[in-house]
């Protein structure tokens, strides 16, 4: 992964995240037009399917008449007559079946004219708090990580031989849940969900990964001339957060006490994650004599633990988190001929994507 690359695709998502954000303000208040948009549209389809079911059965009626008609069975006058007493029986049949739905109707017309008169009810505005404070939603995440030492578990700026500094990050997609812990105005909630976290480790230009005799290694390049060497390791993460709203804000509806969750927040969180690996490769790009676009894979058969578990601490403002992620666990095991293995993540997370 390139360090513009990375850059670009975080700066990327925080945009279109944030845009989501902002309109995210207004959702329960456009879910609530939707959902009387949706009977005035249940009630229509209604109406639709009386009159198109009414015409289907009359049609076939005239059809009837039509053929005695044509068999001559019936004379003209005939004819005529009966087609009167068909199209007076049915518009009598639709008129009652659709007086029928008018209760429906007018129940929609108050409720529409209540609600742009007074706004929405107490228990309405009670629910739409409780949706705020306990939803789901979908959380993107990535930064920067490294590999450090057990003897310096936070030296991010460890600059070793193994790893380009700088250059190597982490992607996390996660479907999540938010509840609040507590009463409804406590400033406490909980998060926990499932996700996909992908991390990219870039060695030195010079170098490559490798594995032999049961070791994962690096080794120097001798193939042609090296474009760009890396290790890929993907895991199914599951993350548990507790965040503390520092500077909650409130609102009162029939004497009960929210916390208003549509307001801007500064939350400071604390969490653990556990992952279990579904796949790493090594990979490489290199050109030579034969070609100019020679790309080399291989799945990493040993040197990595299988599991991780790790901790978290962030610090967010409007649903957009700086965090810093460390590994517990090695990344890397004694199979690994490599000095640093444990990993640490500094990155940006936004959770704004509400469902």
């Amino acid at each position: 992964m390139k360090n513009k690359a990375l850059i670009s695709a975080i700066m990327m998502t925080a945009s279109v995240m944030a845009f989501s954000q902002e309109k995210s303000g207004n959702y329960y208040d456009s879910r609530s037009r939707e959902t009387l948009k949706e009977k005035i549209n249940n009630y229509t389809a209604k109406i639709d399917s009386i009159i198109t079911s009414e015409k289907t059965k009359m049609n076939g009626e005239l059809d009837a008449v039509d053929k005695d008609f044509k068999d001559g069975k019936i004379s003209a006058d005939d004819k005529k007559k009966m087609n009167s007493e068909i199209a007076v029986k049915y518009e009598n049949s639709i008129n009652e079946k659709v007086d029928a739905e008018k209760e429906s109707f007018e129940d929609i017309t108050k409720e529409k004219v209540r609600k742009s008169v007074l706004g929405k009810s107490i228990d309405e505005k009670k629910t739409d708090m409780k949706r705020l404070l306990n939803h789901a939603g979908v959380l993107i995440g990535g930064g920067f990580l490294n590999l450090t030492d057990k003897s310096a578990p936070f030296n991010f700026s460890n600059d070793s031989e193994e790893l380009r500094s700088g250059k190597s990050g982490s992607l996390s997609y996660q479907f999540r849940f938010e509840v609040q812990a507590g009463s409804n105005a406590s400033p406490v909630l909980l998060n926990f969900g499932v996700g996909l976290r992908s991390d990219i480790y870039n060695v030195k230009k010079s170098m490559v990964f490798a594995q032999a005799d049961g070791k994962l290694f690096q080794r120097p390049f001798t193939m042609g001339n090296l474009k760009s060497s890396q290790l890929k390791a993907e895991y199914i993460e599951i993350p548990l957060e507790m965040q503390f709203v520092l500077n909650p804000k409130y609102v009162n509806y029939g004497g009960e006490k929210f916390l208003d969750n549509s307001q801007p927040q500064l939350r400071i969180g604390l969490g653990v994650y556990g992952g279990v690996k579904i796949g790493s490769k090594i990979k490489y790009r290199y050109s030579n004599e034969e070609s100019n676009r020679n790309i080399f894979k291989q799945r990493i058969e040993d040197g990595m633990n299988p599991f991780l578990f790790g901790t978290k601490l962030s610090i967010g403002y409007r649903g957009i988190s700086l965090y810093v992620k460390k590994d517990l666990t090695p990344i890397f095991n004694d199979d690994a001929l490599m000095k640093n293995k444990n990993g640490i993540q500094i990155g940006l997370e936004i959770f704004n994507l509400m469902f």
